[in-house]
C-alpha cells in the first residue's frame, strides 16, 4: 500500500483532485483555497499595521494556516520517509 504513495501520480489524477477541491471549498463552506491568502494571515497577524488591507479577523480563517502548515509537515514527512 505504502507503494502507492511513493510513485508519482499522473497528472490526469492529481490535477482533477487539485482542481476539484478549490470550487468546492467555495460553494460548500465559503472558504478561499490558496497559499497566497496564507501569506495574507501571516502578514496580518505577526505584523499588525495601519495598512486597510491587513485590516480584519485574521483569526476567523485560522484554518487556511493550518493548511500551509500541513503542507510544510507533509512535505517533511515526504522527504524524509517516502
Amino acid at each position: 500500500m505504502i507503494e502507492f504513495f511513493k510513485q508519482p501520480w499522473p497528472w490526469w489524477v492529481s490535477g482533477p483532485l487539485i482542481g476539484l477541491i478549490v470550487p468546492l471549498l467555495l460553494v460548500l463552506g465559503n472558504k478561499i483555497f490558496g497559499l497566497s491568502s496564507s501569506l495574507r494571515h501571516i502578514c496580518a497577524a505577526c505584523f499588525p499595521a495601519n495598512i486597510s488591507f491587513f485590516k480584519y479577523n485574521w483569526k476567523s480563517e485560522a484554518w487556511n494556516l493550518f493548511f500551509a502548515g500541513g503542507i510544510l509537515i507533509g512535505a517533511f514527512i515526504a522527504w524524509n520517509w517516502l
